[in-house]
């Protein structure tokens, strides 16, 4: 059966709330965040040390991406807090980036409260809510966006946002390094691996793998500039395919995670590995690489395997996304559900909030 014969129905019936649409207007999605966050008159954060950046869940997505995929062009540290509370060291001196797709995460609004009592550097990243009412009422440099080519409104299908957003603003505030012309490369390279990664499309790479990953556990494996890429996939696998999964980087998971593959059998049998693979992966990590996929072979273990194909990391990274964005949304409908539906989390904030 052709990519399209299968996804064409399950689409109609399950993807109600326009989840297809939303994955493949990433492009659209960066395109607007970068020329809208290139406008802003930001200030110039030189005497900043470091960087937090707080945010939850598909908020934080995008930091993770940009982390990894311009390690060696950021000017200073990043650390992201997912919580309520920020480490004691934050000060005038750290620049804290206020998270919320929706804002209106508890956590990041918490935060505020915290870095404000540290008088640190604020900028915020919201699409509405409590988040951008407080930068109106307090003048705080932010980017508040209007979420138009995410109809689904799900922030982890809003990632051209989220990744292209903080890109705009750490490179507005001289804290990336990083051309413009790379950028828009990058931008543009998101249209041509968007078409190749459409469910719709018979050679989709991304719509093959899905049928790989059917009744399966995912370990997702990733490296250097494609590890935040790994932490993407494995959430979406869990939001968007309803799928238990997580994501170890190498080199880190070749000191522990080898030898816990030994039991339960049971769980093994039923894990595949998704391996990230990249030839600009330094030598090193590209041995580790072949000799990882091997060891869990041999434990019995399967392992499926996906090599970047772009030439530049950032370009990698978003391609990474684009295939995983794709992928989880085909898993998901191959089970027969709403990819955009979120019971339990719904169900958990609705508990905690009495």
């Amino acid at each position: 059966m052709s990519m399209k014969l299968l996804f064409s129905p399950l689409l109609k019936k399950y993807d109600t709330k326009r989840v297809f649409e939303s994955v493949n207007s990433f492009p659209d999605q960066a395109q607007q965040a970068f020329v809208e966050t290139r406008r802003l008159r930001l200030p110039k954060f030189i005497k900043v040390k470091r960087v937090v950046l707080a945010g939850m869940g598909g908020s934080a997505l995008g930091a993770h991406v940009v982390l990894s995929a311009c390690a060696e062009s950021l000017k200073a540290p990043i650390i992201i807090i997912n919580d309520y509370k920020l480490p004691a060291w934050v000060d005038s001196e750290t620049l804290v980036i206020l998270a919320s797709y929706s804002g209106t995460t508890e956590e990041t609004l918490a935060a505020y409260k915290f870095a404000k009592k540290a008088k640190a550097k604020l900028l915020v990243i919201c699409a509405g809510g409590s988040l951008a009412n407080i930068a109106k009422t307090h003048k705080i440099p932010s980017y508040i966006f209007r979420p138009v080519h995410n109809p689904s409104d799900q922030p982890r299908i809003g990632l051209g946002y989220a990744v292209f957003g903080l890109i705009g603003l750490l490179q507005k505030t001289g804290l990336l390094e990083l051309g413009s012309k790379e950028i828009q490369e990058t931008l543009a390279f998101t249209k041509k691996i968007g078409r190749q990664m459409n469910l719709g499309v018979a050679s989709s790479p991304a719509a093959k793998m899905s049928q790989k990953l059917l009744q399966r556990a995912v370990l997702v494996a990733g490296a250097e500039h494609l590890s935040g890429a790994a932490h993407v996939i494995a959430n979406q696998l869990n939001e968007t395919a309803k799928t238990f999964a997580t994501w170890f980087a190498v080199p880190e998971l070749n000191h522990h995670l080898m030898e816990g593959l030994t039991h339960p059998k049971q769980n093994i049998r039923n894990t595949t590995f998704l391996i990230l693979n990249s030839s600009l992966y330094a030598p090193r990590i590209q041995k580790r690489m072949r000799l990882t996929k091997e060891i869990i072979q041999r434990n019995g273990a399967k392992v499926v395997e996906y090599k970047a194909r772009a030439k530049t990391r950032l370009s990698q990274a978003i391609e990474l996304l684009i295939f995983g964005g794709n992928l989880t949304l085909g898993l998901g409908l191959q089970y027969h559900i709403n990819p955009a539906d979120i019971k339990w989390v719904n169900y958990f904030k609705h508990k905690l909030g009495h």
